[in-house]
């Protein structure tokens, strides 16, 4: 297989990762940051609806976030993996009609 017809077949699902790749790693450090600061508020004997500035009125530091970031990271990398294999699966087992651009 040559580069220009590898680029032909798999061009749309690198298009779709550009989108999908970041939107997976922003969510998933997102959810786990809302998590980890639902369960400090949890353990601090808060509510739900008291806030980081509250919080900090209060004399309270709300946890750092380093590790949602990686967590993030992590998971678009696995969604990578089988992103990737997905596309190989799909292009190799359908027409060339189906799998390029034109």
């Amino acid at each position: 297989m040559n580069w220009k017809s590898m680029r032909q077949q798999y061009e749309r699902w690198f298009q779709g990762w550009l989108i999908l790749g970041p939107v997976v790693g922003f969510a998933s450090t997102t959810l786990v940051k809302n998590q980890l600061y639902r369960v400090w508020k949890v353990t601090h004997g808060l509510t739900d609806g008291a806030s980081a500035e509250r919080a900090r009125e209060l004399g309270l530091n709300p946890p750092e976030w380093s590790g949602a970031v990686w967590y993030g990271v992590a998971s678009m990398a696995v969604f990578t993996v089988f992103y990737v294999m997905a596309a190989r699966t799909w292009s190799r087992y359908t027409t060339e009609e189906l799998t390029t651009n034109e």
